[in-house]
């Protein structure tokens, strides 16, 4: 069935989808392993990969410049 979705519909289904419930996860894993320990390598690293996501996420930069 994916593959007979258009490459921009299948596009747009991950960006719309997959990106923001992907970040919501990072966000919670990236807080419990703040509690724990700021510093270690694994907060830093989620953190990261979640500010990564953040980018492709259009809902969000609309957000931050609403709030300018």
């Amino acid at each position: 069935m994916w593959v007979l979705l258009s490459s921009r519909l299948r596009t747009w289904l991950m960006l719309a989808v997959a990106v923001p419930v992907l970040r919501a996860v990072l966000r919670r894993a990236s807080a419990s392993a703040d509690r724990r320990d700021p510093t270690s390598t694994a907060s830093r690293a989620l953190r990261t990969a979640e500010s990564g996501l953040s980018r492709l996420d259009r809902r969000q930069r609309r957000r931050d410049r609403r709030q300018l």
